[in-house]
C-alpha cells in the first residue's frame, strides 16, 4: 500500500477541518493543488481572526461566566488561547503547504528504497490499522470528556452562560486536536522508518564467511558494462590503491552495500525531519503554550472548589469537571513527549548498533565505513522543536509540571489579595 493511500481517510477529514490545502490524485497518488481549498482555508482564517478580535475589544457575555476578577481572567486568557492556537494551526497549513508535499514526496522516494535496495516492506496498511484505531481511542476521551464537562456544569447549574463558553470553545479544540493527531501520525511515519533501519543494522555482520572466498569470481554492477574481476581472498584494501570505488566496493560483502544504503536513508530521514519541524514548529508551540495555560488555569480552579469546598454535590461536579476539563491537553502533552522522545532516541539506538556490527577490525574500508556512519549520527541528531524554542521529549513534561506550580502559586496569590481587599 502507498503512504498516501494509507493516510487517504485522514485526508478528506484534514480537507474539512482546514488543515491541508491538498487534494489527493486517486490514481497516481499525488497531491494536488485545490483552489478551492485554499480559499476555503482563508476565509475561516478570516472569520475566526474576527471572532477574536471581537471577544478582546466587545463586550462578550460569553467570558463572564464567573463572578470573581481572577476568575474571568483566567477564562478569559484559556478561551484567547484556544481561539489563537486555532488560527494559528489553519494559517500554519495553509502557509507551509509545500513543505508538506515535499514531506510526503520525500517519504514516497524512502520506501521504495527500502522496497528495491533493501526488500523491507514499510508496512503502510499497518500504519493505516494503527492510525485509525488510536484515532478512534483519541476522538473517545475527547468526547467522553466534554460530555461530562458539559453534563456537570448543566447538573449544578453554576452559570446559565457556560453552555455558550463550551460551544466556543469546544470548536477550536476539536481542530486543535485534529492538529496534534496530524502531528502525532507524522512523527510515527518517521519513527517507524527509523526502527527498520535499526532493525537491519542489527542484522548486519561484516565479518561473515562468503563462499568462494578464496577464489576469483566475476562481480557485476548496474554502472559497468563489463564484469570486473575481484580477488576475494583478501578483506584488507592493501595492494588495491590503484583501483577505482567500484572495483573496492566489489571486494565487499553484501552486508557491507546494505549498510551504506542504511547510511543514506538515515541521512534522508534527517532530512525528512527538517521538513517535519518546519511544517509543525510554529503550531505545535503554540498549541503546547495553549495546553499549559487550560492545566493551569483549571488547577486554579481546582483549588477554589477545594477552598469552597461543603461536600456537597455540587462541589464534586465542580472539582470532577475541572479535573476532566484537563484530560486532554494533559494527553496532548503526554502522547507529544512520548512519540518525540523516542524518534530521538532512535539515533543513540541505530549507535549503539552500529558498534555492535561485527568487522574485519583490520580492513580499513570497514572501518572507514563505520567512522564516517559514527560522525554522520553524531552530527546528523534527529531533534524535533517548537521552531526551534526548545526540544519536544519526555523533560518537557517536567517542565511543564514546574511552569505550572509557579504560576498557580501567582494566581493563588492573587485570589487570596482579592480577598483580602473585599
Amino acid at each position: 500500500m502507498e503512504i498516501m493511500e494509507s493516510v487517504a481517510i485522514f485526508q478528506l477529514i484534514y480537507q474539512f477541518a482546514n488543515l491541508t490545502p491538498w487534494s489527493i490524485n486517486r490514481k497516481t497518488w499525488t497531491y494536488e493543488r485545490s483552489r478551492l481549498l485554499e480559499f476555503y482555508g482563508g476565509a475561516v482564517i478570516f472569520i475566526s481572526t474576527g471572532v477574536l478580535l471581537h471577544s478582546l475589544f466587545g463586550q462578550n457575555a460569553i467570558i463572564t461566566i464567573n463572578s470573581n476578577d481572577i476568575g474571568k481572567t483566567v477564562d478569559f486568557i484559556q478561551l484567547v488561547g484556544i481561539r489563537v492556537a486555532h488560527i494559528v494551526s489553519i494559517a500554519e497549513a495553509l502557509l507551509r503547504r509545500e513543505d508538506q508535499k515535499m514531506f510526503y514526496q520525500q517519504l514516497m522516494e524512502i520506501d521504495k528504497i527500502f522496497e528495491k535496495s533493501l526488500n523491507l516492506d514499510v508496512e503502510n496498511g499497518k500504519f493505516n490499522s494503527l492510525a485509525i484505531n488510536r484515532s478512534l481511542i483519541i476522538s473517545s476521551v475527547y468526547i467522553i470528556s466534554e460530555i461530562f464537562i458539559l453534563i456537570t456544569h448543566l447538573i449544578s447549574g453554576d452559570n446559565e452562560n457556560f453552555h455558550v463558553y463550551w460551544i466556543f470553545y469546544l470548536l477550536p479544540l476539536i481542530i486543535c486536536g485534529l492538529r496534534y493527531f496530524q502531528i502525532f501520525t507524522t512523527i510515527h511515519l518517521i519513527q517507524r522508518r527509523l526502527k527498520k533501519l535499526i532493525l537491519v543494522i542489527n542484522e548486519i555482520n561484516l565479518n561473515k564467511p562468503h563462499k568462494g572466498d578464496d577464489k576469483e569470481k566475476e562481480t557485476f554492477f548496474p554502472t559497468t558494462l563489463e564484469p570486473i574481476k575481484v580477488t576475494t581472498a583478501h578483506s584488507g584494501l592493501s595492494g588495491f590503491d590503484g583501483l577505482s570505488l567500484q572495483k573496492r566496493l566489489a571486494k565487499e560483502n553484501v552486508d557491507l552495500k546494505r549498510l551504506l544504503i542504511v547510511r543514506d536513508l538515515y541521512n534522508r530521514i534527517f532530512l525528512l525531519t527538517e521538513i517535519f519541524n518546519r511544517y509543525f514548529g510554529i503550531s505545535m508551540l503554540i498549541n503546547l503554550g495553549n495546553d499549559f495555560i487550560s492545566i493551569t488555569s483549571n488547577c486554579y480552579w481546582i483549588f477554589i472548589n477545594f477552598k469552597n469546598f461543603a461536600s456537597t454535590t455540587k462541589d464534586f461536579l465542580q472539582i470532577a469537571g475541572s479535573s476532566v476539563w484537563s484530560i486532554p491537553h494533559l494527553l496532548n502533552v503526554l502522547i507529544l513527549a512520548i512519540s518525540c522522545d523516542k524518534t530521538m532516541e532512535s539515533t543513540t539506538n541505530m549507535a549503539l548498533g552500529l558498534h555492535r556490527i561485527n568487522i574485519d577490525t583490520f580492513n580499513d574500508n570497514h572501518n572507514s565505513v563505520i567512522q564516517q556512519f559514527s560522525l554522520q549520527l553524531l552530527h546528523q541528531k534527529i531533534i524535533i522543536t517548537a521552531a526551534g524554542f526548545f526540544t519536544i521529549d519526555c523533560s518537557l513534561l517536567y517542565t511543564i509540571v514546574g511552569a505550572t506550580t509557579t504560576y498557580l502559586i501567582i494566581l493563588i496569590q492573587f485570589h487570596l489579595n482579592e480577598e483580602l481587599e473585599s
